[in-house]
């Protein structure tokens, strides 16, 4: 379980900074930003990506790893966004047709997009072949014959990449872990030579063009990187030899970790102390022997993840015996990974920002659910169900300790600022991956305003603000 910290360590200079006690972003204060524009409202930095995506690329260089970084749409798929990464000399990865058309609109080169994903359609196929793309990265056996005939009917051709689970761990929590061969993502590396066996015996319209291993998100340790190229290079070798031909590159997937904990004392897959320059050097000494084999990455959170804020009104205030309670306008309809993946997220009072006196909260959403709270209902509600059906857990102190750090994965308060009141504004960092793509209208509340702040501090909509008149748009007459 995550302890409670400090409200110092979440300022980043010349980005997240307290001033004249209100939390800015690249010198724009924020909470003038929300009382102009409403809450709940995210806003994301123009130049925090840009940054990040040139950080990657460049960590990549001076490694001297040949590098495709292909930025993970499904961390934040705005067409905006698109064009920034691609600017930065992005390339894109895809995980649907619709990601695929939004990174085609946006001007992404053909060449430089990849297409994952575990249930590609007929239709799919056919659009990431008209033209081909970079690669397809193949799920399955089945998928590869779908592939051919879907090719073979169009008359089409397609770039392909086998994708693969390496059977390795990252360290993260098991939503985030895709490399598990009991998982649901890629081939395993038994089913390889089935697989060139369809390249050989069926249509020349297929071309293998590499392999892909993906460990999973938030990966926590280098050395795993160094295991799953070990790993793509041995299947790589077997490859080659039964097509008597080089392969182009190997895709070494993402998962690139973010630090979400501001505390340097916090071991969780939450606080890594793991950064690109090493995830970098580590994939290119381990590729090392291979310098012709171009090597393909997909960071999505590393890009985005840090670069944006949700800002959320405080509309309650109640007390449950000694322990206050703040309820805001957003929940898990607009954070949704704070519920379904206990997901922390460092809160605090924008409107306060260097209030020094700490008092601790339970923070909850606005939703008709008693899981919309930022602390783990479920986790701690399993504990409390042990306890009280085993007397034994009860008096054993060491047991409890262990359900509790097992079981409950985020911290039972929150410290802000002891005046915290309705009316105050809730920052929330690091909201930049998957919180956008994920929003709902649960309860029927619109989903708020995206804007995004341009390095000059202007302000552009990404998204507008969801109107009543919005919730029943698609609703057929009864």
């Amino acid at each position: 379980m995550i302890d409670a910290y400090s409200l110092e360590p979440w300022q980043v200079p010349g980005y997240l900074d307290a001033r004249d006690g209100r939390l800015h972003m690249g010198g724009v204060d924020l909470v003038a930003l929300a009382e102009a524009r409403g809450t709940p409202l995210v806003v994301y930095s123009e130049a925090r990506i840009r940054r990040n995506a040139r950080a990657i690329r460049e960590a990549f260089s001076a490694a001297g790893a040949r590098t495709m970084v292909c930025y993970a749409a499904k961390a934040f798929a705005h067409l905006e966004v698109l064009r920034l990464v691609r600017d930065e000399g992005l390339g894109v990865e895809v995980n649907s047709g619709g990601e695929l058309a939004k990174a085609r609109q946006t001007g992404v080169p053909d060449d430089r997009i990849v297409f994952n994903g575990v249930a590609k359609t007929e239709a799919e196929f056919a659009q990431a072949m008209a033209p081909p793309i970079k690669a397809i990265n193949v799920d399955s056996l089945f998928e590869l014959t779908r592939l051919a005939a879907v090719a073979d009917a169009h008359g089409l051709t397609a770039n392909v990449a086998l994708r693969f689970a390496p059977g390795l761990a990252g360290g993260t929590m098991p939503g985030n872990d895709t490399g598990a061969e009991t998982g649901k993502f890629g081939l395993l590396a038994s089913e390889l030579p089935e697989a060139l066996a369809l390249f050989r015996r069926g249509t020349d319209r297929l071309r293998l063009a590499g392999l892909h291993v993906h460990v999973g998100s938030q990966v926590t340790d280098a050395g795993v990187y160094a295991e799953v190229a070990r790993f793509a290079l041995a299947l790589v070798a077997q490859a080659e030899a039964r097509l008597k031909r080089p392969l182009d590159h190997v895709n070494l997937g993402g998962g690139y970790p973010l630090n979400y904990v501001k505390s340097p004392n916090t071991a969780s897959y939450l606080a890594p102390n793991l950064g690109v320059s090493v995830i970098a050097a580590t994939l290119a000494k381990a590729l090392a022997a291979r310098p012709d084999l171009e090597l393909v990455v997909e960071p999505g959170r590393a890009v985005v993840g840090d670069a944006a804020v949700l800002l959320a009104r405080v509309e309650n205030h109640k007390r449950r015996g000694e322990v206050p309670w703040l309820t805001l306008d957003a929940g898990y309809n607009v954070i949704i990974e704070s519920f379904s993946y206990k997901w922390y997220f460092h809160a605090l009072t924008a409107n306060r920002a260097e209030d020094r006196e700490v008092g601790r909260f339970r923070l909850a959403g606005p939703l008709c659910d008693s899981g919309d709270a930022f602390h783990d209902v479920d986790g701690e509600g399993l504990v409390a169900s042990l306890l009280a059906s085993e007397p034994a857990l009860r008096t054993h102190r060491t047991h409890q300790g262990l359900l509790r750090r097992t079981l409950v994965r985020l911290p039972a308060y929150r410290e802000l600022p002891r005046a915290t009141t309705p009316g105050d504004l809730v920052a929330f960092r690091d909201v930049g991956a998957y919180s956008v793509e994920t929003m709902s209208a649960n309860n029927g509340r619109p989903r708020p305003e995206v804007v995004m702040l341009s390095p000059e501090g202007a302000v552009s909509t990404l998204r507008r603000r969801e109107t009543y008149a919005d919730l029943i748009a698609e609703d057929e007459p009864a």
